[in-house]
Parts: structure tokens; C-alpha cells; sequence
């Protein structure tokens, strides 16, 4: 393994993921919204390694996954947290109005 990801693959990690996120937590979009973004850039990030040795393949995919995974996390610390300081049920999946 080379211990270097792929340029598109460290974009990702480094700034589209947190993007998603950040953009999430200030504009309170749907959580839904949010994931489906996160899986459409891990997806292209599997795409730009589609190609690649196996050994590069599997680093690029371990570091997609667990940022992907941190992301989500963060998605849900944010509204746990919020759901603590209101005292509400974090209810953020939800887009019913009622």
C-alpha cells in the first residue's frame, strides 16, 4: 500500500463531507438530505478508485467508510445534543410537519 489516497478520495474526506455537514447544522436541512449527500460523494469517490490496485483500492475504501461513518456520527451528536439543550425527542428524520 502506498499510504497516499487518492486526490478525489481525500477531497471527499477533507471537504465534502464536512461541507454536507456543516451546511446541515446551519441551515437545518433534512437529515435525510444530508445523508443522501454523503452517499452520493462516498459513491463517487468509490467510482475514482474503481480501477486501482487492489491494495489502494481497499485504503481509499477503509478511509471513504470511516469518514463517512464519522460524518454520520456527527449528524447525530448534533442532534442529540440539540434534543438535550430542548428537551424534545430527537425527532430529525421526521419531515411530517404534524
Amino acid at each position: 500500500m502506498s499510504g497516499t489516497l487518492n486526490p478525489k478520495v481525500s477531497l471527499i474526506i477533507e471537504q465534502f463531507f464536512p461541507q454536507i455537514v456543516n451546511r446541515h447544522i446551519l441551515t437545518r436541512s433534512s437529515v435525510q438530505s444530508a445523508l443522501e449527500g454523503l452517499d452520493r460523494y462516498r459513491s463517487m469517490g468509490y467510482q475514482a478508485i474503481g480501477h486501482f490496485p487492489e491494495g489502494e483500492r481497499e485504503e481509499n475504501r477503509k478511509a471513504l467508510d470511516e469518514a463517512f461513518a464519522a460524518a454520520v456520527r456527527r449528524l447525530n451528536e448534533f442532534h442529540d445534543q440539540e434534543a438535550d439543550m430542548t428537551g424534545l425527542p430527537a425527532e430529525y428524520g421526521s419531515t411530517d410537519a404534524s
